[in-house]
């Protein structure tokens, strides 16, 4: 009887940790990304060459300004 009770208490247990992670697990798929783009989407910026939008995160940066591309960095602001 003893043995029986600690089984489904170890079941219940495991089960529960096993919903835990999944909840946790879901939240982290729903972000882009890494780092901590985990349950938020990525602040998207506008090239200071060419204005197109990317996320911050994948931006090549030079003296505080954001780019798409290394040859846009090397291009400058677009005035």
């Amino acid at each position: 009887m003893l043995g029986r009770i600690l089984i489904i208490g170890l079941v219940v247990i495991v089960g529960l940790w096993l919903i835990r992670k999944a909840i946790s697990n879901r939240g982290r798929e729903a972000e882009p990304g890494s780092d901590s783009r985990r349950g938020h989407q990525a602040k998207l910026i506008a090239c200071a060459h060419c204005h197109a939008r990317l996320p911050a995160t994948d931006a090549v940066w030079k003296d505080g300004q954001a780019y798409c591309s290394m040859t846009h960095r090397h291009l400058g602001p677009k005035g």
